[in-house]
């Protein structure tokens, strides 16, 4: 699956964006406070880092990490999820926001166009039809949530129909 992205977004085998792990959990944060060149995903390595979403993989599968937002695809590219995660099996499009409780709203729309885009973007590169395809907007807080169907059912029809993906909200999944 890795090749088949570094293909999708013309990027070489030496791209610090993209990578495999078959680690049984995976932490990532979304790096709002470095220099701008750096303000990217990240797979958390050090305790300092934050985590504001986690994918625990139980059985150590093979899972590829693309940082997409300000590494795979650039500021001037259409909006995008801040990264994906996964494999040939599943694959997770995530959107991390930092907000406050009353800008959620607003929060979620940006989120929910950043998701279409980049599943749209990756339709057009990648055979997606046999890959399980979830949307995740993670709204960062000081509690941990489990992934949860997102509220709006509206926006969940949308997806299954566009898509063929679930949208969910949360900060953590298992694989």
């Amino acid at each position: 699956m890795i090749q088949s992205l570094r293909v999708a977004f013309g990027v070489d085998n030496n791209s610090a964006c993209l990578s495999e792990t078959t680690a049984v959990c995976i932490e990532v944060f979304d790096c709002y406070d470095c220099i701008p060149a750096e303000q990217r995903s990240y797979i958390r390595t050090k305790d300092e880092e934050p985590v504001h979403f986690t994918l625990n993989n139980p059985k150590a599968e093979n899972i590829c990490f693309a940082a997409v937002d300000n590494c795979l695809l650039g500021s001037r590219d259409p909006a995008k999820c801040d990264f994906i995660i996964g494999n040939e099996q599943k694959f997770y499009f995530v959107e991390i926001k930092n907000t406050i409780i009353n800008k959620r709203r607003a929060a979620r729309a940006s989120a929910l166009t950043q998701l279409d885009s980049s599943i749209g973007h990756l339709r057009k590169s990648i055979n997606l039809i046999d890959t399980e395809l979830i949307a995740v907007i993670c709204l960062k807080a000081k509690q941990v949530y489990p992934l949860q169907t997102a509220t709006r059912s509206a926006e969940v029809v949308k997806f299954k129909l566009t898509h063929n993906a679930t949208l969910m909200e949360g900060q953590s999944a298992i694989f």
